[in-house]
């Protein structure tokens, strides 16, 4: 396969940085070991390898901070787990999703909505003046501290043997799920047999035909490997799913004042970093993904308008189950109404 000459830069960059500093762990007060199931080499290890480097220079040393990149400490929904306790880990990436419902804070879930967004300008404008606020006060409430969002992209569905550019072309298909109630919902109301399971068991599970299918953005699919055993790669672009960086509020609480300023830095700087980091790559890698012999399927307006329909009674689903989302449901959609003016 031949791999993005961005990729590669992320790469060797990640490669340098993360070997071991002998002075910081001899010197430092405090380590905080942080998971995530970004692989490396990717846009977001560069960018956690970046806030590794600006706390351990800015604390002089105080705080150590360990990165375990893909999935070497466990699944997402485990992790989150991990960095509630403080013990094992003391911050991570995760997907929005996966904090969600590990957690059952659903506002975290509501961003992922299929067709809620309609492009990258919505989902910013929603999540940092919308959902900022009321999320970071509900991870409080869970032993978490907000760092900032992250990005994952907009997901598509990667299939074997033919494309999924239709519902009933796609229910052909088992599909792979993401543990997440919503993302549940969303394939059930497609009529689509889903298979829930974490990351760490998705690419057998395509090998071994376990499943024909899975949904993720174009740059998880290549990372991963996952888009290996695909045919097609059908961008519905059905999901946009954010991330957010995390850390254990017990280990946060137990900093002095400076190094807790200092290891939140800047949340809204870092969130739109994170954003031009992978936005930046996805017409390339659609077009390595094109170049590995994979058909790319664009769907047209009518195409995406079909599962748009058909995963309209998720957003009522969700709100059936969690009533409290109902106004900042309305707010989100009154916002967005004004964006499409």
């Amino acid at each position: 396969m031949r791999k993005s000459s961005a990729l590669i830069t992320a790469t060797i960059a990640a490669s340098v940085l993360l070997l071991p500093d002998s002075t910081s762990q001899a010197t430092a007060a405090y380590v905080m070991n942080f998971g995530t199931v970004a692989p490396d080499g990717t846009p977001w290890s560069a960018q956690l390898v970046d806030i590794k480097k600006r706390i351990e220079a800015e604390s002089g040393g105080r705080v150590k901070v360990k990165l375990f990149l893909g999935g070497s400490l466990g699944s997402e929904m485990e992790m989150v787990q991990d960095v509630a306790r403080g013990e094992r880990l003391q911050g991570g990436g995760f997907s929005t999703g996966a904090i969600g419902s590990s957690l059952d804070i659903p506002i975290l879930l509501l961003p992922e909505l299929p067709y809620l967004f309609r492009s990258n300008d919505e989902a910013d404008k929603i999540l940092d003046d919308v959902l900022l606020g009321p999320t970071s006060a509900a991870l409080a409430d869970k032993g978490f501290m907000f760092g900032a969002w992250a990005e994952n992209g907009w997901r598509s569905f990667a299939t074997k043997g033919g494309a999924a550019n239709t519902p009933e072309t796609l229910q052909k298909f088992k599909m792979r799920c993401q543990e997440s109630p919503v993302h549940q919902d969303m394939y059930a109301a497609l009529g689509v047999q889903a298979v829930a399971k974490p990351t760490s068991e998705v690419l057998p599970a395509l090998n071994t035909g376990i499943v024909d299918g899975f949904d993720n953005t174009p740059l998880f699919s290549l990372a991963s490997g996952w888009i290996e055993p695909a045919t097609h790669y059908t961008l519905s672009r059905h999901i946009y799913q954010p991330a957010a960086v995390l850390y254990s509020k017990s280990f946060y609480d137990a900093l002095p004042t400076d190094l807790q300023t200092l290891v939140l830095g800047d949340p809204m700087e870092e969130s739109v970093r994170g954003r031009v980091g992978v936005r930046a790559l996805e017409a390339e890698l659609l077009q390595t993904i094109g170049e590995m012999g994979k058909e790319v399927v664009e769907l047209s307006a009518d195409e995406q308008k079909a599962f748009r329909q058909l995963t309209r009674p998720v957003h009522k689903q969700f709100l059936a189950s969690h009533s409290d989302m109902v106004p900042i449901y309305k707010e989100v959609q009154s916002t967005l109404r004004a964006l499409r003016q």
